[in-house]
């Protein structure tokens, strides 16, 4: 992840109720997403989202399979009205990316 003017970021502040609230139903999260067809294969492919950041610009990449070599290269610049410009380039292997300019600069990339 690619945070070119820095954010503000917040986590939870009890993180042990959290602790305890998947202790008592990640059995029943993950019999719901295997139900679904999520694309959840395992326990360990759930994630809970206990914080937030909250920026004006960002840009994240993940690679697909790590079995397979992957790279990319990501500039950004800022803009005058403080917003960032991204240049992906340099993708080799399967790799998402999106980045906070998308009506500018096209749909996000899957190589």
């Amino acid at each position: 992840m690619s945070l070119p003017n820095g954010g503000h970021h917040e986590d939870v502040i009890r993180a042990q109720v959290f602790e305890d609230y998947i202790q008592d139903y990640v059995d029943s999260w993950f019999t719901w997403a295997r139900q679904n067809r999520l694309g959840v294969e395992r326990v360990e492919d759930l994630i809970l989202v206990s914080g937030c950041t909250l920026v004006t610009s960002w840009a994240a990449a993940a690679f697909v399979d790590d079995t397979m070599k992957a790279e990319i290269s990501l500039t950004s610049r800022t803009l005058n009205n403080g917003v960032a410009s991204f240049v992906w380039s340099n993708i080799q292997g399967r790799v998402l990316y999106h980045n906070s300019l998308l009506e500018q600069v096209g749909t996000p990339g899957y190589v």
